[in-house]
């Protein structure tokens, strides 16, 4: 028997009675936390296209996010779907780093910074 269970929430049917659904069984929990944190990377890479800054994807997160994930098990797994998110929506959003840090399968690459681009004068 597994240790470890995922049951993600779909943000956008809240309000319809809400739907969830299993997204795995894991005997480990680095396991069940990389599976967690690779389904808040892909719920955050599909609403990126409609968000201009980090506070606009976390806000379509809360609303249309459709990986909500929660682990279940013992010893518990501290893990936070919305924690996670913002720490990665700000990271998307970095200031000081022009291109975008790769979200998918939950990957956690080093953002390179691109050439400064000369600015013009008006």
């Amino acid at each position: 028997m597994s240790r470890y269970s995922i049951t993600s929430i779909d943000n956008s049917s809240i309000g319809a009675g809400g739907s969830s659904s299993k997204r795995g069984e894991f005997d480990d929990a680095d396991a069940a936390l990389a599976r967690a944190e690779q389904l808040v990377d892909g719920a955050l890479a599909h609403l990126l296209p409609t968000a201009g800054s980090a506070h606009e994807l976390m806000a379509h997160y809360m609303v249309r996010g459709s990986e909500v994930p929660m682990i279940y098990g013992e010893p518990r797994v501290a893990f936070h779907a919305f924690q996670y998110a913002r720490t990665r929506a700000t990271a998307l959003f970095s200031t000081t780093v022009r291109s975008v840090p790769s979200i998918s399968a939950g990957a956690k690459s080093e953002p390179q910074e691109s050439p400064s681009v000369p600015s013009q004068a008006v």
